[in-house]
């Protein structure tokens, strides 16, 4: 979490629990998000190693065998895992209290088990400039995590200068007269590697007239 009076965040009716964050420095956001897929997925790798072996031994009950397949099964979906999560640390409490040594191991872990999904978001002075070269790294990984970028389209944060991100024509500071330059194109680039799924928005636009332009 963070400090609750600025960065206020949601947390579900059930376990009150919600989202997990933190702020990077400026231009290592990608990195930063990179580090922390990587860092549960070790984590969460460790624990269904365990789970495997518990499976595997004679002692595991049919019930836990169930859980743990219903688990694998759905390990890699983010939607479907959490409940499948839910049923089988039931089975591994019970392995705990029955005294196996691999499921205190498991439960150590536990909050790292369930499929989680990843989010770096940024704006574009971040994506399109100068965090640009750890974002096109973390692109290019095939790494599963998502990537929001709010284009402004200038540098809002120090005062509406021109970017990388601006139109063509555009007026912005520093380009009195309007941007030389065609708008950097992102998304393109992301579909270049072609394993990354690219979407695009624009806020309050007319879709009839966006589809035009797009033509």
């Amino acid at each position: 979490g963070g400090p609750a009076s600025v960065s206020p965040y949601t947390v579900n009716k059930d376990s009150l629990q919600g989202p997990a964050w933190a702020n990077s420095l400026f231009e290592d956001n990608a990195e930063h998000g990179f580090g922390m897929q990587l860092g549960q997925k070790v984590l969460r790798e460790q624990a269904i190693e365990k789970l495997g072996a518990m499976n595997e031994s004679g002692k595991a009950t049919p019930e836990f065998k169930a859980a743990f397949e219903k688990f694998m099964e759905t390990k890699e979906n983010t939607r479907t895992n959490t409940e499948a999560t839910k049923a089988l640390l039931v089975e591994v409490e019970k392995a705990a209290e029955a005294g196996c040594p691999g499921a205190k191991a498991v439960l150590d872990k536990k909050e790292y088990l369930a499929k989680k999904s990843v989010w770096i978001f940024g704006g574009d002075g971040w994506a399109y400039d100068i965090g640009f070269g750890g974002l096109d790294h973390v692109l290019a990984s095939g790494t599963d995590v998502n990537i929001l970028v709010v284009d402004t389209e200038v540098y809002s944060n120090t005062g509406g200068q021109a970017s990388k991100a601006t139109q063509i024509g555009a007026v912005a500071q520093f380009a009195a007269s309007g941007k030389k330059t065609k708008k950097k194109d992102l998304g393109l680039m992301a579909m270049q590697y072609g394993y990354c799924y690219v979407a695009q928005v624009a806020m309050g636009a007319n879709p009839a007239q966006l589809a035009k332009v797009l033509k």
